[in-house]
């Protein structure tokens, strides 16, 4: 009884951090925009001046602007042309708007560069109230059997503002009994874990529709748990300025995951998304 108190004491703490985390500098509800920027002065929407991508080789882009535009980079308000650097420890890689936006460089690939524009007071910061969670339950702690995929196989995921699928590499296949069903989910990889980016039964009504992650250590492989408790909602539930991932269809499972975060909700307590 006490393992059980314990356990969902510490779920609601870590609701609460998730919580807090959200609305925090760099929550996902005070993204605003994000635009790769590939083409000289180009607009990016919420950030004023006219953007470009710097000379092949250097990392970064390059910012138009008159003083009365607002941007201060480096301590210095920008009047005629600056650069902005990649690398958030930098003081030259962030750039501050007069609205109390800031602007940062987001790069996939060291090759093409997005500027990324947060507030913390953005209106759906404003909205934000917390996340709804699914009661902690140990009936959602699943044991589950963990293989690795080194066979090329992939899985097509299409992104909310971009339906033409793109092949992601499968990391590693997870398959888990459920009610005496073998169900099945596809991992990719990202950084030290495998993510477990899953639709079911729920999603769409109890919980949110573009589905949720679970994540296990990718040093792990052979008999592992999977606990559905802390599913993960994603960005794009907290802010449409996200272009969050659909799971793929490998990952769309029959049942419903009574587990986890559900909704992020405003201060009426319905789902902003």
């Amino acid at each position: 009884m006490t393992d059980s108190i314990d356990s969902r004491a510490t779920h609601r703490e870590h609701i609460q951090k998730r919580t807090e985390y959200v609305r925090g500098k760099r929550g996902p509800v005070s993204f605003v925009w994000g635009n790769h920027v590939v083409k000289p002065r180009q607009r990016v929407p919420g950030a004023p001046g006219l953007w470009s991508p710097l000379p092949e080789g250097e990392a970064g882009l390059l910012v138009e602007a008159s003083a009365g535009d607002g941007i201060v980079i480096d301590g210095h308000t920008v009047d005629g042309t600056a650069k902005l650097a990649v690398g958030p420890n930098h003081p030259a890689s962030i750039a501050y708007f007069s609205n109390g936006s800031e602007g940062i460089i987001f790069t996939y690939d060291n090759k093409r560069f997005a500027l990324q524009v947060w507030n913390p007071k953005s209106a759906w910061a404003q909205q934000f109230s917390h996340i709804q969670a699914f009661d902690w339950s140990a009936d959602w702690i699943v044991e589950a059997r963990l293989e690795k995929v080194t066979d090329g196989r992939t899985v097509a995921i299409a992104h909310h503002r971009n339906p033409i699928p793109v092949d992601r590499p499968v990391a590693a296949k997870v398959m888990f009994d459920m009610d005496g069903v073998e169900q099945t989910l596809y991992a990719t990889r990202q950084a030290d874990n495998y993510v477990l980016h899953f639709t079911d039964a729920t999603s769409g009504h109890a919980s949110y529709g573009s589905g949720r992650n679970v994540r296990i250590p990718a040093d792990q492989f052979g008999d592992v748990s999977i606990d559905f408790n802390y599913a993960t909602l994603l960005p794009c539930s907290f802010s449409r300025a996200w272009n969050c991932p659909i799971p793929p269809l490998e990952n769309r499972l029959p049942i419903p995951i009574e587990a986890g975060e559900r909704f992020a909700v405003d201060h009426d307590g319905v789902p902003l998304l």
